[in-house]
């Protein structure tokens, strides 16, 4: 991870009405041709997969400043109170639709084993700070990923936790390494429109104000019991494994 190459995708994500592609992305953002050309580098094998974070980052670049100044005195003192005792908060991390990147992510191609020995939760996808919070049970249900997260004891977890608990913000986003992709391409001019991600492994869930993935969100059911525990979610995985390997 240490030598992992870490790319942060920007709302300037989609094609600018020219074809590009692995070796082609001139006219995209920043940000976006930098990702392809990581992608194109490992494709090769010239290079470790990039960290691909589904967040949108608005008009800044989030490859070249990813903390700001001030988050940096963010308290990390324990705090009391009913938030650090009112339970976990259910999410939808992250679905098949087309995201505002132009982009899809599989359902049923998370890897999730190396997740749920670290289960982290971030703010806004910064590496650089203390986690926030941890994934009670995360799980693919093959439509989407949802989680079970539970907010840290600290002054700023607690503060983010409050903004979902009172309706404030609702999205969530992920943090992983793709294993496999490919184009999305117009199938009538074959203009690129984004990446598909057909495998990948799941690093971190961070809470961010505007998702790339618009189903992201704090589920409907988050503010009562229901929700499926950690072996359940094991469980789908080995059935779909299993499946996948009777297909092949």
């Amino acid at each position: 991870m240490t030598m992992m190459r870490r790319t942060m995708m920007n709302a300037g994500a989609r094609h600018s009405g020219r074809t590009a592609g692995w070796r082609a992305s001139r006219g995209l953002p920043d940000g976006r041709a930098a990702l392809l050309a990581a992608l194109a580098a490992h494709r090769r094998g010239a290079a470790e997969a990039p960290v691909v974070c589904k967040w949108d980052a608005g008009t800044r670049d989030r490859s070249a400043t990813t903390v700001a100044p001030a988050r940096r005195a963010r308290s990390s003192e324990p705090t009391t109170g009913k938030e650090a005792t009112a339970g976990p908060l259910v999410f939808v991390a992250s679905t098949g639709e087309v995201d505002r990147h132009g982009d899809t992510v599989a359902p049923g191609g998370w890897r999730l084993d190396a997740y749920r020995d670290n289960p982290v939760v971030l703010w806004a996808h910064d590496y650089g700070e203390p986690a926030i919070g941890r994934a009670e049970a995360v799980w693919s249900d093959g439509r989407a990923l949802r989680a079970r997260l539970e907010f840290a004891p600290t002054e700023f977890a607690g503060q983010v936790e409050r903004l979902y608990r009172q309706g404030y913000q609702k999205g969530v986003s992920v943090g992983f390494r793709p294993l496999r992709f490919e184009e999305r391409r117009d199938p009538v001019n074959g203009a690129f429109l984004g990446i598909r991600f057909l495998e990948q492994e799941l690093l971190e869930i961070s809470a961010v104000p505007v998702p790339a993935n618009g189903g992201a969100l704090l589920a409907e059911e988050a503010l009562g019991s229901g929700s499926a525990p950690a072996e359940t979610g094991r469980a789908l995985d080995e059935v779909v494994g299993l499946l996948r390997g009777l297909r092949n």
